[in-house]
């Protein structure tokens, strides 16, 4: 046998045994490379350390929050209209001032019959400015001022009917306004209709608001935050710490200088924050920035 091979190699060229080392050499220098990168790999991946930011979770009230645009009514309002042609004779109310029910706001000099038409308040609230002079002369129906009950004030909103579930009870809401920032105002959403818009797919509804001090205005904007659902004692997480794969939801935690990934449920979405329903505990600590580098097992180092 020894003698075959030993023939067989005297019968190559020097060129053919030249070509054949140098595959051979090629192929070990391959393998061997391949070894040592695949080892150096595994080494780096347990040794390299990436930088994250992290944070505790919060253990919060989770709020399932609409929010929802509303322009802002008086519980009452209406035009007070002249009842007969004639002069005004006399404004007896101070304008842009509360007036009770039954003051004297106009007398009016008739021209249709003899004597003074006097108009009366209706009800308390704020009465306007006057549109009229005294001595001007008016019209059956012209309108002279306006009043509004403004103790309660009342905010409109028509809400979709995807959240009609929730309107089974009482919701709390706050409401605001730009117009005047840092003042809220919170109470309970009861008055809503029985039927759907077909046309616009949306269920009426109003509160009430307390304005015995006078702060708003009808026709101010208002915004209105209904809270449909909440839950107390919530580990809510920072919602771009979140990662889907697969259509599930994970996210990474920290132990011991280690990046774990957790699969979780999630709950309430709540502004920049999420409700984790299960999968983490109340100690853990989430990485919310840099996990885009880290596998499960990653060392890692936390930066402020």
């Amino acid at each position: 046998m020894i003698t075959k091979i030993i023939s067989s190699v005297k019968s190559l060229s020097i060129f053919k045994i030249f070509i054949s080392v140098l595959i051979v050499g090629l192929l070990y220098g391959g393998v061997s490379l391949y070894l040592k990168y695949t080892g150096f790999a595994k080494f780096m991946n347990k040794t390299r350390v990436v930088a994250v930011k992290a944070e505790s979770v919060k253990i919060d009230v989770a709020r399932n929050t609409y929010r929802a645009l509303s322009v802002i009514e008086s519980l009452d309002s209406i035009d007070v209209t002249a009842k007969v042609n004639g002069l005004l004779d006399n404004v007896h109310y101070k304008e842009s001032s509360v007036v009770n029910k039954g003051d004297l706001l106009f007398s009016i000099i008739s021209s249709d019959s003899v004597g003074l038409t006097k108009i009366y308040a209706p009800f308390t609230g704020m009465a306007g400015l006057s549109k009229k002079n005294i001595g001007d002369v008016v019209t059956k129906g012209e309108i002279l001022t306006s009043l509004d009950e403004q103790g309660f004030m009342k905010l409109p909103v028509n809400l979709p009917e995807r959240i009609l579930g929730y309107l089974t009870k009482k919701l709390l809401f706050v409401a605001f306004t730009d117009s005047v920032p840092g003042i809220e105002y919170k109470g309970t959403l009861e008055y809503i209709d029985t039927r759907i818009d077909t046309d616009t797919r949306t269920i009426s509804a109003y509160a009430l608001i307390d304005n015995k001090k006078n702060i708003l205005k009808p026709g101010l904007l208002m915004k209105m935050d209904i809270f449909l659902e909440e839950r107390t004692d919530a580990i809510l997480i920072p919602e771009k710490s979140l990662l889907n794969i697969n259509k599930k939801h994970y996210v990474y935690i920290v132990d011991n200088d280690i990046a774990k990934l957790k699969p979780v449920q999630i709950g309430i979405r709540n502004n920049s924050l999420i409700e984790i329903k299960s999968g983490l505990n109340n100690f853990d600590k989430v990485i919310f920035m840099g996990h885009e580098k880290l596998k499960d097992g990653s060392k890692v180092k936390i930066i402020e």
